[in-house]
């Protein structure tokens, strides 16, 4: 048992394209160190179906192997990535009345989290209890953390992130065939929430769009927690999926393409962006099947942010991550022209992953870390004190 308890941390996070084992160790306060990142392509899901669990399986197993060996770590804790195709968001709003007017207390906060958990029955397990805010006695007033406030009553708007049971008994599965005794499991997209953010930036909500390759997912989110979370199948490989398509191109070219075309230039008539032999895609005609999936992609954002009813700050810009379409150059201003709002480019701040595609692994990584340092049963508690991520 108390191979459970080394400083390595060892994360798996699944993408639609990637499956990633990073095994990493935090040296100091945000520095992290690094010891093995392994990740290979697996057949992916849509509408949370794997297209072959057969071979997901097998590519989970192979990284996993392969980053423990090259990071010489025996550690026996994991950390799954749970994609928000698998994951559903309840938010509730729990009230608890104290015993008498005192300070509230880290107990009181734990108290009201799980009083809101009655999701024992159905398809989902609870993997997450996060507050959006909270108010005291008959105030108006919000607060982010009202621990050593004076109060009779205390009410917290509380999202509650469930899993689909089918996918934590996909993985359990895997990673207890190779040894590991412990595995908690965490939402990708509220971990990018917590960690691309400042504490200060999540008081009031934002949006934060992780376009991936097959899969992608738009997360209203404030505080500590989620207002909104939504899923839709649909992401970069469609693009190339469509230049193939369209250009009757092998869709190994159709990628270089995506990977290479800059929104901002105004390409001559037959100005060629690849070529391989007799196939040819032109920089014109890959901007405009780019730019048809693009008003795609911000039809769909702007439907789930209308639909969300949650009121954003003014002038309040879209957050865009992942590694879908991040990478294309000019699609910050062609997709916020085309969703009629700001939008800005987020990804990590650890050096060497500075980049939108690692978004999703670093962010689990950082999550990880601090829950880590927690007893185990103790996730909701440490989760009230992200100030640490």
């Amino acid at each position: 048992m108390a191979n459970i308890f080394t400083k390595d941390i060892a994360v798996l996070d699944v993408t639609s394209r990637l499956i990633s084992a990073i095994i990493g160790v935090k040296k100091a306060q945000s520095v992290f160190g690094i010891k093995a990142v392994v990740e290979k392509e697996h057949s992916g899901y849509e509408q949370g179906e794997w297209f072959d669990a057969d071979d997901t399986r097998a590519v989970a197993i192979s990284v996993l192997k392969e980053a423990m060996r090259n990071a010489e770590s025996h550690t026996k804790r994991i950390f799954i990535g749970v994609p928000a195709e698998f994951t559903a968001v309840v938010k509730k709003d729990v009230a608890i009345t104290l015993d008498r007017e005192r300070r509230v207390i880290d107990a009181d906060i734990e108290f009201l989290l799980k009083k809101g958990d009655t999701f024992e029955n159905g398809n989902f397990h609870l993997i997450g209890a996060s507050p959006i805010s909270f108010s005291v006695d008959n105030s108006d007033k919000l607060y982010r953390d009202v621990r050593g406030i004076y109060a009779t009553k205390v009410v917290g708007s509380v999202s509650y992130i469930l899993c689909e049971k089918s996918f934590i008994r996909f993985f359990d599965e895997i990673v207890a065939s190779l040894g590991f005794k412990d595995v908690k499991y965490i939402s990708t997209a509220w971990a990018e929430g917590l960690t691309v953010f400042e504490k200060e930036e999540r008081d009031e909500p934002f949006v934060l769009v992780d376009i991936g390759y097959i899969s992608s997912s738009v997360t209203i989110g404030r505080g500590d927690g989620i207002e909104m979370m939504r899923s839709f199948s649909l992401g970069g490989g469609h693009i190339s999926a469509d230049m193939c398509e369209a250009m009757d191109v092998d869709f190994e070219l159709a990628e270089k393409a995506r990977e290479l075309v800059d929104l901002n230039l105004n390409y001559q008539e037959n100005s060629v962006l690849v070529a391989d032999g007799d196939q040819i895609i032109c920089g014109a005609d890959a901007c405009e099947v780019v730019r048809q999936k693009l008003d795609l992609f911000a039809e769909i954002i702007y439907d789930i942010i209308d639909q969300s009813g949650v009121k954003l700050p003014p002038y309040a810009p879209v957050y865009l991550t992942g590694e879908g379409v991040a990478s294309i150059r000019g699609v910050k201003k062609y997709l916020g022209s085309t969703l009629g709002m700001n939008v800005d480019i987020v990804m990590p701040k650890l050096p060497g992953y500075a980049k939108p595609c690692n978004s999703s692994k670093i962010s689990l990584l950082v999550v990880a870390e601090t829950l880590s340092n927690s007893k185990i049963g103790g996730f909701i508690k440490r989760v009230i004190n992200g100030g640490n991520l």
